[in-house]
């Protein structure tokens, strides 16, 4: 049982750690960080998305929610940037997603 399982939450380090072990492909020179989502980052994040679609034609309320809700997770989760220092093929940044309490990756939205 690792560290993070006893504690049930997780902190910036572990996320990172958790997205590097997941991927494993992380190169040397890679810089990674961690902004945590909690409710009301959430909420502001849900808010962005329905202005967002709603500015691109969507109205209906129920298809407005539900592509909300298939881009932004419920539950508080840490926002991972894995950005590359690779200047020859230029900076690549990939963002990942963890949940906050199972320390599992939340998969991207197909």
């Amino acid at each position: 049982m690792t560290y993070w399982m006893r504690r049930r939450e997780l902190d910036q380090k572990t996320a990172i750690m958790i997205v590097i072990e997941h991927f494993g492909n992380v190169a040397p020179g890679t810089k990674c960080s961690a902004v945590f989502f909690d409710r009301e980052r959430i909420r502001r994040e849900k808010d962005f998305y329905a202005k967002l679609y709603s500015e691109n034609g969507v109205h209906d309320l129920e298809i407005l929610r539900a592509m909300v809700s298939a881009n932004v997770p419920d539950d508080p989760y840490w926002l991972v940037s894995l950005k590359s220092g690779d200047v020859a093929t230029a900076e690549i940044t990939r963002l990942h997603r963890v949940d906050h309490r199972t320390g599992k990756i939340i998969p991207d939205p197909v």
